[in-house]
């Protein structure tokens, strides 16, 4: 079943396209045996390891605490061509900018934005210390994910052009809060041009152990061990020199010379981090749904949405489709909100299920988590959700019809004592209770007309045709249905030869 639905799946990823599969250890090897056979060993991109909150106390060796998640690509060369791909944002990232696009328009001091960025990061290590009291973890900051964003503590106003303004004229100027942090600015420890000789020769443009003036004291300030990351001045084949970086207002002095000049590292710039393949996430997925639904138990061990988001996150750009075929309780696309939520970028879902809970739980919480932003206990706390235009279809499986299946006609005749035609003929058109109704035999006209709506009161027919035809919808108009390749179908009477699939089993000749 798992090696059919990912050798059709793979007929729906782009030529960028990437696969994650979630497994335990006990299918774990059968898995990956499988991906590899459809995509090939040389489009394995990696295995991450989700570590997870569980302990099994009565495992007689180790407590298993973690799953596998396999990740094949369609063209691993094409996906290494993207530097965006497998790039994640840093976490709270959104939650800091959003905070700084409110601030903007009042044009606050850098004193008040500091305290309000202070606040913002005080109050999320609350809540963070809170989620892990309630699920029975001991609060280690190591397990913080803005833990690489504390750091950006300081905030300055720059202009269009990223040049720096006093605050006292940011409004005149229509200046923006940039957010930054200290970073070092000593040359990379392991680098090739760290052993280059030229950075030791002082008479070299490429000297790297200069001492530059303090702006306060005017005395040389101290070095560091291995030299600048930057040449002194502007120099052909770098990117940016140390008077550069001065005059632009990018170095923070000490108080003296005697501390190492720093260089501002500002967020928007450095906003995203290489993904990682252990991932510690240890977000209760069942309490998500619970919350969401206002009922325990919907649903059999729910993925948490944190983990899906940080993989549509890595994958995806605007406009892009997340496809799920094994959608169970609609993980994926409460993460395809979640990921708006961070990013603004919009994305389409497919999500592909069988289960009854399709109609209990999935197509609701679809619903939930579109209108509203926040749910607690069932009931929405807060609204502003991204909205929703959704289709939703059912096929009718095969078992179905030949379940209905009734051989003869609406006038209770047995097909099988017409006279009128040859047995071959007979049973060629046998045909469920459907036919009767949907079809219109013009016998004058020798003409067939289908009506779908006898059968279906709310159909789509144009969508239907589209779906039966493989092509994209132009326009709709009160009679036909116009094709982006120019061709049109008639809503009216459209081509039964198109349609009798849908009615009935077997050909007519």
């Amino acid at each position: 079943m798992i090696h059919d639905r990912l050798a059709h799946s793979r007929h729906f990823l782009s030529p960028k396209g990437v696969i994650f599969s979630s497994i335990d250890a006990n299918e774990r090897h059968n898995l990956e045996g499988a991906m590899k056979s459809v995509f090939g060993e040389d489009n394995r991109v990696e295995e991450i390891i989700w570590v997870q909150n569980t302990t099994k106390s009565q495992s007689p060796t180790y407590s298993n605490n973690h799953e596998y998640i396999q990740v094949f690509a369609k063209n691993l060369e094409e996906v290494k061509g993207d530097e965006r791909i497998f790039r994640e944002p840093k976490p709270g990232f959104s939650e800091v900018m959003d905070m700084i696009e409110q601030l903007n328009p009042s044009y606050p001091s850098v004193d008040e934005v500091e305290a309000a960025l202070k606040n913002l990061f005080a109050e999320h290590r609350a809540s963070f210390r809170e989620e892990l009291e309630e699920q029975g973890i001991e609060y280690d900051k190591n397990l913080d994910l803005w833990k690489g964003l504390y750091n950006y503590s300081h905030a300055e106003y720059r202009d269009a052009n990223g040049k720096l303004v006093a605050e006292k004229e940011a409004k005149a100027k229509g200046a923006k809060i940039w957010v930054w942090r200290e970073d070092n600015p000593s040359m990379p420890l392991v680098s090739a041009g760290s052993k280059k000789e030229s950075v030791k020769d002082p008479n070299d443009p490429n000297y790297r152990h200069y001492s530059p003036p303090h702006p306060a004291t005017g005395k040389g300030c101290t070095v560091p061990k291995r030299g600048w990351v930057w040449p002194r001045r502007s120099t052909k084949g770098f990117s940016s020199s140390f008077q550069e970086m001065h005059d632009d207002h990018r170095i923070v002095y000490g108080p003296d010379e005697k501390k190492i000049p720093q260089s501002k590292k500002f967020l928007h710039e450095v906003e995203t981090n290489v993904s990682k393949s252990v991932v510690m996430d240890y977000t209760d997925g069942e309490k998500q749904l619970t919350e969401l639904v206002g009922r325990t138990r919907s649903f059999p061990n729910p993925k948490p949405t944190t983990l899906i988001s940080r993989f549509i996150l890595q994958t995806t750009d605007e406009g892009d489709w997340v496809m799920d075929y094994f959608a169970g309780s609609g993980t994926t696309a409460h993460a395809v909100v979640e990921s708006f939520h961070t990013d603004r970028i919009h994305r389409k879902f497919l999500l592909i299920e069988a289960a009854d809970y399709f109609d209990a739980t999935l197509l609701p919480r679809i619903k939930r988590v579109f209108s509203a932003s926040r749910w607690k206990n069932g009931k929405a706390v807060s609204m502003g959700g991204p909205g929703l235009f959704c289709k939703v279809c059912a096929l009718e499986s095969y078992e179905e019809t030949a379940a209905r299946s009734l051989y003869y006609n609406e006038h209770g005749e047995d097909l099988f004592l017409n006279s009128k035609t040859d047995p071959y003929s007979q049973y060629i058109f046998f045909r469920d209770q459907k036919m009767c109704h949907g079809l219109e035999l013009d016998y004058e006209k020798d003409e067939v007309n289908i009506r779908l709506d006898r059968l279906y009161p709310d159909i789509d027919l144009a969508e239907t045709l589209s779906c039966v035809t493989g092509k994209w919808i132009q326009r709709v108009t009160a009679d036909e249905v116009i094709f982006q390749d120019g061709t049109r179908q008639s809503l009216i009477k459209p081509d039964w030869k198109l349609l009798k699939p849908l009615i009935f089993w077997g050909p007519i000749v």
